[in-house]
């Protein structure tokens, strides 16, 4: 049930690993109380040929304008993070991580979002590199 007063959201699921052998990340909006219908995450079966994918974290600005983070898997099974963004009730494609590619030895996921204006987000994770590191990214004047 939707809080009076609370701006539409967007909650994001993912299948469970190992389901059918792949599971891929997806999304669906609620506006006024009322469920729209699943859609996969546009683009995230380009970043995911090991076949697993999952939303982790999922922030709106605005109605209609959110953004939303987790991991596909690469072709040897690490995880790898993705970002969406969503304006004006449209998701955009899915991308990973920016820079994350040049410190990243094994796997890593955006693991927390925070959107204070539609477009500016500001997101954290993980990655390896001799053990695990944390990372912060930031988005200003997004689409």
């Amino acid at each position: 049930m939707r809080t009076p007063g609370r701006p539409a959201g967007v909650h994001a699921v993912a299948g469970a690993p190992g389901c059918q052998g792949s599971a891929q990340a997806f999304v669906v909006s609620e506006t006024d109380g009322t469920w729209g219908s699943a859609e996969q995450v546009p683009g995230s079966s380009a970043l995911n040929p090991g076949g697993i994918a999952q939303i982790n974290t999922v922030s709106c600005a605005s109605p209609g304008n959110c953004a939303a983070g987790g991991y596909t898997t690469d072709s040897i099974s690490n995880s790898q993070a993705f970002v969406v963004d969503q304006a004006n009730g449209i998701w955009g494609t899915a991308q990973p991580v920016p820079g994350l590619a040049s410190i990243n030895a094994g796997s890593a996921a955006i693991g927390s979002l925070s959107c204070a204006l539609p477009g500016n987000c500001t997101g954290g994770g993980y990655y390896s590199r001799a053990g695990l590191q944390a990372f912060v990214v930031g988005e200003t004047s997004g689409p």
